[in-house]
């Protein structure tokens, strides 16, 4: 039966490739390419040549107002990809690697399908003065319009420089082939798509997209619409050897009482080393001793006052981002910030023409652990533990990929987090995609005081008393994508003693059927760039049919003048409960607005209105809700940018004035940019909710993903000491640190 089953999905996946144009690279010695912004003849002489003439967005594959061309050329080391783009006006500026500033800019893109399974999309991006971001790109999951399947954790080492020129702008990319990942062989075959992006001064400034290739909205894969095969012939690589030393230190002080002076401990000195040792151009291993993950920056505080669960950062360590998109889940089974604190991590890589594998083991001395329950999570930090991750993936044709997960964590003891897991990704002619996740746990917990609480789930307590127990999840969606309709269809079943040690399942005891429909349009006229309305409807469940929840959504979004994006949601809960108090009846709205409606100003704003339960009450209660969140980012010339934002929410109680929470969190982004590679900033933060304030000035120099030396610090400030609480904010703990890693090549 499941042979029967397996081969019906390949039968009826039938293949959904894009026009393919084969263009045959003519090898062009590497003597013949300089890097300096200008494309040269010599350059361009045996360059193939590709037009972006579909534009994507505001129109559907119309011809874009403005003329770009690109230009394709390989040595026996690299591919050389430059663009003209032919502009009335263009703006750009100055901006350090990976800054989402950028995309507000005037740049081009390349998209590169290195294998033709559409496994992925790696994107490069440049702008004039070469200030660069790449990411990779998956199928996406989500149902709303921003969603793009596009992430920015990853990291590849080009070169890119461009010039204004009197017709417009130049930008030349130099890609070795040493910095991307492609099957073995000295013969290549790449699927390859060219983009860029505009204001469009013919559009009222709106924001416009154009690529080499035509968009078919009604094909379920997403990552197939690269019109263009490249072939290169007898190209050379190198197997990499990189080592990464680094050495970093900190210095911490701390003022008990206002009149005391920052007492500063001993200056804590680390280092440690990482080796990247690529087998063939499919296989690496990497490990680091005693590695450094912190980041160079700040996240944006989260307001969490009202959160029942835990809530997670996105992932800034680059040894976990490299290969991350083959663990990219609907369910959060992996959260590579699990491992908090390794002390020793290792990895090995294997991409082939057809599979992948990732193996990551790390000895974490500072585990994270989350007990997830059907209404609400408890954690804690524990002591040492040793984790294990092992993800496979088959990619049979671009439209089928099956997969198996199995992450593992051994704590200090006999305790333990075993998860094992299946996935596929079905793709069919019409639209229609398929996607399923199913996973099966067996724990043990420790014996520890890492989670101090007397509550309990199913037949077991939230406190970790050395409790064994198993449960599985499941996820699956049906989902139909056509020219003007978008729709799926989504379960999701997480038993009450499912968990995820290595990964961020905050809730359970819980199943959840989802219908969403939404119709798009893209008329494209002055006053309405396009539009979306969208409708969904989600009921919950306790896995004993107790219902938990019940609730409609509206959506409403439309791109009208000054490049103003407008999206509104209405959401009406039927049925909504949580512990023992039970809702019904209520309903809330917001609004979100960005515009860009000059050159130099972005703006981004929201507001809510309406009940919110008041989650973290001993008996939840409803109440009245008010949110508010807006940021303008400044450009103040090509260098300079200034970004201030604030988050503010507040919760009345229904039958008083009084408030359950009333507070925002405040903070100012100062930038200024040297140059690509070399940045100033400060960030600035206050948080009424806990009555703080902080500052880290920071200076970093960046020549290339992997190398990097920064030094800052970071000022908390309070104004209430254990003797006298003071009219001003005073520093209460103060920090500076360094860091200083370089990449060595060989």
């Amino acid at each position: 039966m499941k042979k029967t089953f397996f081969l019906c999905f390949i039968l009826f996946s039938t293949f959904c490739f894009s026009q393919d144009q084969l263009l045959n690279l003519v090898k062009t010695s590497a003597t013949e390419f300089n890097l300096d912004g200008a494309l040269s003849e010599s350059e361009l002489k045996n360059a193939s040549e590709l037009d972006i003439i579909y534009e994507h967005l505001p129109g559907y594959n119309t011809d874009p107002s403005y003329k770009t061309v690109g230009y394709v050329n390989y040595s026996d080391e690299f591919i050389y990809i430059a663009f003209k783009a032919y502009r009335d006006e263009v703006v750009a500026s100055i901006h350090s690697r990976d800054n989402s500033s950028l995309f507000s800019d005037d740049f081009v893109n390349i998209h590169l399908d290195t294998y033709g399974d559409a496994r992925n999309n790696i994107g490069l991006t440049a702008n004039l003065y070469g200030s660069q971001a790449d990411g990779i790109r998956v199928e996406s999951s989500g149902f709303g319009s921003r969603d793009s399947g596009w992430s920015l954790d990853a990291n590849f080492d080009y070169e890119s420089l461009g010039r204004l020129t009197d017709f417009g702008y130049e930008v030349e990319f130099i890609i070795p082939f040493s910095s991307l990942p492609f099957p073995n062989g000295k013969n290549q075959r790449w699927k390859l798509n060219l983009s860029t992006s505009y204001r469009d001064q013919l559009k009222q400034g709106s924001t416009a997209r154009a690529y080499s290739s035509k968009l078919d909205r009604e094909n379920s894969c997403k990552l197939c619409q690269l019109d263009h095969t490249i072939v290169m012939k007898d190209i050379s690589y190198k197997k990499n050897l990189d080592f990464l030393p680094y050495v970093s230190s900190n210095l911490s002080g701390q003022r008990e009482k206002y009149y005391d002076r920052v007492n500063y401990s001993s200056p804590e000195v680390n280092y440690g080393i990482g080796v990247n040792l690529e087998i063939n151009k499919n296989l690496s291993i990497e490990a680091t001793l005693n590695p450094d993950f912190s980041q160079v920056e700040a996240d944006v505080t989260k307001i969490d006052i009202n959160s029942p669960t835990a809530i997670n950062y996105p992932e800034r360590r680059p040894f976990f981002n490299r290969g991350i998109d083959v663990l990219d889940y609907t369910m959060n089974v992996f959260y590579s910030r699990s491992v908090n604190n390794p002390s020793f991590a290792s990895k090995v890589l294997n991409q082939g023409k057809k599979s992948r594998i990732y193996m990551l083991t790390a000895i974490d001395q500072d585990s994270p652990y989350i007990v997830p329950t059907q209404f609400e999570s408890f954690s804690g930090v524990g002591g040492r533990s040793f984790n294990n991750v092992l993800r496979y993936q088959n990619i049979l044709n671009p439209n089928i990929q099956i997969g198996a997960l199995a992450t593992n964590r051994l704590y200090d003891g006999d305790a333990y987090g075993n998860l094992l897991g299946i996935d596929g990704l079905f793709k069919f002619t019409g639209g229609w995609k398929f996607e399923l996740e199913y996973f099966r746990n067996s724990n043990k917990e420790p014996e520890a005081d890492w989670i101090d609480s007397d509550k309990s789930f199913s037949n077991y307590t939230v406190k970790l008393d050395g409790e064994s127990f198993s449960g599985d999840a499941l996820y699956t969606e049906l989902r139909r994508d056509t020219d003007t309709w978008r729709s799926f269809v989504r379960y999701t079943g997480i038993s009450p003693t499912f968990r995820a040690d290595n990964g961020f399942i905050v809730e359970n005891n819980l199943k959840k059927y989802e219908i969403w429909h939404g119709y798009y349009k893209y008329p494209d006229t002055k006053l309405l760039r396009n539009y979306r309305i969208s409708a969904r409807y989600d009921r919950e469940y306790s896995y004993s049919n107790i219902l938990k929840r019940s609730a409609f959504e509206a959506y409403i979004s439309f791109l009208t003048i000054l490049n103003t994006d407008f999206f509104y949601n209405y959401e009406f809960n039927f049925y909504d409960s949580h512990l023992v108090s039970e809702f019904k009846n209520f309903k809330s709205h917001y609004v979100m607005i960005s515009s860009k409606p000059l050159d130099f100003i972005n703006i981004r704003g929201g507001f809510g209105s309406g009940n919110e339960i008041a989650y973290r009450e001993e008996i939840p209660q409803l109440g009245e809700r008010f949110t508010f969140n807006t940021s303008i980012e400044i450009t103040i010339n090509d260098n300079l940018r200034i970004k201030p934002s604030i988050n503010f929410s507040r919760l009345k109680k229904l039958d008083s004035e009084e408030y359950f929470f009333d507070g925002y969190i405040a903070r100012f982004d100062v930038r200024y940019q040297f140059t690509n590679s070399l940045d100033f900033r400060v960030i600035s933060e206050y948080n009424e909710f806990s009555d703080q304030f902080f500052a880290q000035p920071l200076i970093s120099w960046r020549p290339n993903p992997d190398t990097i030396f920064y030094f800052g610090g970071n000022q908390n400030f309070i104004d209430e000491f254990a003797d006298y609480n003071s009219p001003n904010y005073r520093v209460n703990k103060s920090q500076l640190f360094m860091k200083f890693q370089y990449l060595i090549k060989s």
